[in-house]
């Protein structure tokens, strides 16, 4: 088998952290999708995403996105239409 060679982007991008309250990053988040978790419930399942503090309103539009995608890593920010301030911190 031969495997493909990361560019930069892509290495810096598998370690983007997408679950911030629990730390989880990109790379995690796509490997449970290629191993078989087709909806962001099981990711959440999988990996413990969305469970944190924010109840998945940071992560969770990232984790739709990429089940949407098949675990592609995305090189480009996924931005979310939630701030801080809407959440009451």
């Amino acid at each position: 088998m031969i495997e493909k060679k990361l560019s930069i982007e892509e290495i810096k991008a598998r370690l983007k952290v997408v679950c911030i309250c629990k730390g989880i990053k990109q790379a995690r988040i796509c490997e449970a999708i290629e191993k078989g978790a087709d909806t962001v419930e099981k990711v959440n399942k999988v990996t413990g995403s969305g469970s944190g503090g924010c109840n998945a309103t940071r992560c969770g539009p990232v984790i739709k996105k990429l089940v949407e995608t098949k675990g592609r890593i995305l090189l480009e920010p996924y931005k979310t239409e939630v701030e801080d301030d809407d959440l009451n911190f």
